[in-house]
């Protein structure tokens, strides 16, 4: 139990820094990302405002927002364009890039024309540009192609750099929290230990005065012959003896999780375990109804199966209105791999507004006063459900024209 809770305290710990890590990687590189672009919208509005070129260094500084040197200047890389409207006429500006030839540029020039976009962006080769299409006071289009490799790296380098330290982040604080959560459940651990010794030790040692009061309820009978008063403190001595046996199985039961499971034949332990109650349910004039596929095994553990199985029935007795019908049904469900499936139901035209959440809670009864007329403890569901997932199954209720049904699949 407390290895599936340190693994879902990491598992949520790994989403919690997983999602820090995301968010901070996501703010930083989108902040540079939008910073960049800006700054070559910056750049190409720039030349283009003065027809391709560069103004003043003075200018150019106060422009761009940065101080500037002719060093500085010259390290951008960019062509230019000035064409007619009906793109005959082209004043090609190639002093500021080497990597492109003349024919090149006009090629380029002509497609940015045709595409009919203010603005884009366009890779060759390992060189990656941008474009931005103005029209001068002559009404001829202005077209700057900015090479803005250097941004792009820039910006994936930071990229890169960011991922690899979330990474190693998740890591790091990965390592800690495993480090830690050994620590962390620690407590939950021995409260758990501390609450299963006490109720191991606390059934033995009611089970002896119990025994006394049983002897000499029985030695007064013997005396003084039975009555209407020795009857209940035997009906008593017997429930306690029974709760407290329940109590320690459960106890037992939780201690040993990891129970050694084989195959068994499903069909008829549920079988024996159902006909047990035959008498019982007909009794009380209600019907028991067996819908059982033979030969279904599943692996388990054979007295545990058939506890689970009686207790899933002996409930269902419990609930069931006068001259009702409890009902048990097992198949299999599952294409590739085939799960034996049991389902205990009854008629219960009073569940349409019960909280069947809190069914399997141990002590937990319907009637919170633990007034109720149904004999019981509160702990049954809960040891069916324990069963159940030391099996790896599964146990959920449901509730359905006045129905009340528990679907066990193992």
């Amino acid at each position: 139990m407390f290895k599936k809770l340190r693994l879902r305290f990491l598992l949520i710990a790994a989403g919690a820094i997983l999602l820090i890590l995301a968010s901070t990687l996501g703010i930083i590189n989108s902040a540079r990302y939008f910073q960049t672009q800006q700054q070559i919208t910056r750049v190409l509005t720039v030349l283009s405002a003065n027809n391709g070129r560069f103004p003043s260094l003075e200018k150019t500084s106060k422009d761009l927002g940065n101080k500037l040197s002719d060093d500085d200047l010259r390290s951008f890389r960019y062509y230019s364009a000035t064409v007619d409207a009906q793109t005959k006429d082209i004043q090609l500006n190639t002093e500021n890039v080497a990597n492109i030839t003349d024919k090149e540029a006009i090629a380029r020039i002509r497609k940015i024309v045709k595409s009919g976009k203010k603005q884009g962006a366009f890779s060759e080769g390992r060189s990656q540009y941008s474009y931005l299409v103005t029209k001068n006071k002559a009404g001829n289009k202005v077209i700057v192609v900015l090479d803005v490799t250097a941004y792009q790296q820039s910006f994936q380098d930071l990229l890169s750099i960011s991922v690899m330290l979330a990474i190693l982040g998740f890591i790091f604080f990965m390592a800690i929290v495993v480090g830690l959560s050994s620590l962390m459940i620690k407590p939950f651990v021995e409260n758990y230990e501390k609450q299963r010794r006490f109720i191991t030790n606390a059934g033995h040692e009611l089970k002896t005065p119990l025994a006394i009061i049983a002897a000499n309820n029985e030695l007064i009978e013997m005396v003084a012959g039975e009555s209407e008063w020795t009857k209940s403190t035997d009906d008593q001595v017997k429930r306690l003896t029974k709760l407290i046996d329940r109590l320690v199985s459960l106890a037992r039961l939780e201690e040993q999780p990891d129970m050694v499971l084989k195959e068994v034949d499903f069909s008829a332990i549920t079988q024996d375990a159902a006909a047990d109650f035959k008498s019982v349910i007909v009794k009380d004039g209600k019907t028991l109804e067996l819908d059982i596929q033979p030969d279904i095994s599943v692996k388990a553990e054979e007295k545990a199966l058939f506890e689970m199985v009686s207790i899933l029935t002996d409930n269902a007795n419990k609930y069931c209105d006068q001259n009702g019908t409890v009902k048990v049904q097992l198949d299999t469900v599952g294409h590739t791999r085939k799960r034996g499936r049991l389902q205990i139901s009854n008629t219960y035209a009073a569940g349409e507004d019960v909280d069947y959440s809190r069914f399997f809670e141990r002590f937990y009864r319907e009637d919170e006063s633990h007034n109720s007329q149904k004999k019981g403890y509160g702990i049954g569901l809960s040891m069916a459900q324990s069963i159940v997932k030391a099996f790896k199954g599964q146990i959920n209720i449901s509730y359905k024209n006045k129905v009340i049904t528990f679907t066990v699949i193992i």
